[in-house]
């Protein structure tokens, strides 16, 4: 077994186990985070859902960071089991977005996820480990601005606080020329399930060696259990 300091966690927001919209995600991707099956993924070209297939549809709330010396997976999870217990019932409506070079689907209200966003950062942040080179330079520092890199040095991730734009996403970084196709494809597959809400849960994700697929070990569902 590999030592947890080795794995990456992050706190995330999935649709529950069974619900349309999850069912209807995890297609496109071709893979579950949940169960992890693979299959073929009803996205175009399997390479453009390369990407977030491996971290499973989720938005992030905390992105992935190693634990802290002396937290272990299971302080982990307990604390995530008291964090989730205390928040409210989350119901985001979405809506297909271009974002860039890849397509995701968007909060049509941004807000209450924005401050549940902050909520999780700041929950979580005794859990994470301080970035080492690695972690910092897979963040890109040199691209980001002032502020991204005060965000980075002091959270751990640049889009946090009043950076963060909640997105769940659907495609790598593509070739301009094919978002609008890749757009008008998620479009037909989420047909139905556009603008109507969707109840989302907290979950944890882990990441079991670098460059590995994650997987879920937790969900605010699994309270009751």
């Amino acid at each position: 077994m590999k030592s947890e300091r080795c794995l990456r966690y992050a706190v995330y927001l999935t649709p529950p186990h069974g619900s349309p919209l999850l069912e209807r995600a995890e297609a496109w991707l071709g893979r579950s985070a949940l169960s992890g099956a693979v299959g073929e993924p009803a996205a175009p070209h399997q390479a453009r859902v390369a990407a977030p297939a491996r971290y499973g549809f989720h938005a992030t709330m905390r992105a992935p960071f190693s634990l802290a010396p002396g937290v272990s997976e299971a302080d982990l999870i307990a604390r995530f089991r008291a964090f989730a217990a205390e928040q409210p019932p989350l119901e985001v409506t979405l809506e297909i977005a271009e974002l860039g070079h890849f397509v995701a689907l968007e909060a049509i209200d941004h807000a209450p996820v924005a401050a549940a966003a902050e909520a999780v950062v700041r929950a979580f942040e005794s859990a994470r480990a301080p970035l080492d080179e690695a972690d910092r330079a897979r963040r890109s520092p040199g691209l980001l601005d002032a502020r991204g890199r005060e965000l980075l040095d002091a959270w751990g991730y640049p889009f946090v606080m009043e950076r963060f734009v909640f997105h769940m996403t659907l495609s790598g970084s593509i070739e301009a020329v094919a978002v609008p196709a890749v757009t008008e494809a998620a479009a037909a597959h989420f047909d139905g399930l556009l603008g109507v809400p969707h109840r989302l849960v907290y979950a944890i994700f882990r990441e079991d060696e670098p460059k590995g697929p994650f997987s879920i070990i937790a969900t605010q569902d699994d309270l009751g259990e």
